[in-house]
């Protein structure tokens, strides 16, 4: 059970977009430190809303299995949490319409859209926001001897190879500046590492 008074941790970031004076405009997004897993959700379930142990789980499963057919044939299902629709897209692009037929449709995704009534809910269990200290990430990344320092510490902590989540310790970046810093040294004309995916990630060797 979240204790009352944390907040949501958030960071500060800044956007592509910019004012008439060059000033980068920011936005903000949660910092997520918590996850709960299906099986903490099932017991706090059992244990404070008189459901019997993996009920939550099984009911899930029940739905997933009951609107999949429903969701398949492009029906969009309204529910107390939201609504459920297919989100599809080409697989390609295209330039004229009257060439994009069945074939060149894909299913992307399950779009949600909360109920004002889930948000409402969720509002009312929402106790304030806490900023973190995040260093900025432009002048980190414009800053070439920490970035090489950073990279140095990383290959030296992993033994001989470099991945997104050791650089952003050693570098202080967020994972996405990491990843994009990491992929631009193994750009042509004068790679510096080389990209190889293992298992479900991708590390970054030395050339």
């Amino acid at each position: 059970m979240p204790r009352k008074g944390n907040g949501i941790l958030f960071e500060v970031h800044p956007a592509p977009l910019k004012d008439k004076a060059g000033n980068h405009f920011v936005y903000v997004r949660p910092l997520g430190l918590q996850k709960l897993s299906m099986k903490e959700l099932d017991d706090y379930c059992a244990k404070n809303y008189a459901m019997h142990p993996g009920e939550m789980s099984r009911a899930l499963s029940v739905f997933m299995e009951a609107t999949k057919s429903w969701l398949g044939s492009g029906a969009r299902i309204e529910t107390p949490l939201g609504s459920f629709a297919p989100k599809i897209g080409l697989r390609s692009e295209k330039t004229t319409a009257d060439k994009v037929g069945s074939l060149d449709v894909e299913l992307q995704g399950i779009e949600y859209i909360p109920s004002k009534e889930f948000v409402g809910k969720v509002a009312d269990k929402t106790y304030g926001f806490r900023p973190v200290n995040n260093p900025d990430t432009q002048k980190l990344a414009a800053d070439i001897p920490h970035l090489e320092r950073a990279l140095k510490n990383t290959i030296a902590a992993c033994g001989g190879y470099a991945n997104v989540r050791t650089f952003m310790r050693f570098s202080s970046l967020t994972y996405h500046s990491a990843r994009k810093q990491l992929d631009a040294w193994c750009q042509e004309p004068n790679p510096r590492l080389m990209r190889t995916k293992m298992g479900g990630t991708f590390i970054y060797t030395e050339i």
